[in-house]
C-alpha cells in the first residue's frame, strides 16, 4: 500500500509540474504517462503471476513515445526517462524466462523503475522552467 501511495504521489506531482510549467515535450510525456497508467491498470490479467502481455504492450508504447521525444528534443531528461523505461521493458523480458512464484518481485520491479522515469519528467520540467525564467531575466 505504501508503494502504491508513493507512486501515485510521484505521478501527480510530476504530471502536475509538467502540465503547469512544461513545454510541449513535457506536457506530451505527462499525457502519455497518464494514459499509460490508466491503460496498464486496465490491462492487468493475472496479477503478475506470469508475463503481463497487456502491460508489456503499454510499456513498450510508452517507451516508443519517450524515445521519440528524446531523439527530437534538446533537453536531457527525455533520454533519462527513456532509459528508465527501457529497464522496465527488461523486467518484462525477465518475466518471460522466470517460472515460479515471482509476482511480488515482478510487480515491485515495474513500480520501482517507474519512479525514476516520473522523477526525470518532474525534475526535467522544473529545471527547464527555471532556465526559461532566467533566460527572460537576462
Amino acid at each position: 500500500m505504501f508503494v502504491s501511495g508513493m507512486i501515485l504521489l510521484t505521478f501527480f506531482i510530476s504530471s502536475g509540474v509538467a502540465f503547469r510549467w512544461g513545454g510541449f515535450d513535457e506536457r506530451f510525456v505527462a499525457a502519455a504517462m497518464t494514459l499509460a497508467t490508466i491503460a496498464s491498470n486496465l490491462a492487468i490479467k493475472n496479477d503478475f503471476a506470469g508475463t503481463e502481455s497487456g502491460v508489456l504492450i503499454v510499456d513498450f508504447l510508452l517507451f516508443a513515445v519517450l524515445m521519440f521525444i528524446a531523439l527530437r528534443s534538446d533537453r536531457f531528461w527525455p533520454m533519462w526517462a527513456a532509459a528508465f523505461q527501457l529497464v522496465a521493458m527488461l523486467v518484462h523480458m525477465g518475466s518471460t524466462v522466470q517460472s515460479g512464484n515471482f509476482a511480488w518481485a515482478y510487480y515491485f520491479a515495474l513500480v520501482f523503475w517507474s519512479f525514476p522515469a516520473m522523477l526525470a519528467l518532474g525534475v526535467g520540467t522544473w529545471l527547464e522552467a527555471r532556465k526559461r525564467q532566467f533566460d527572460v531575466l537576462d
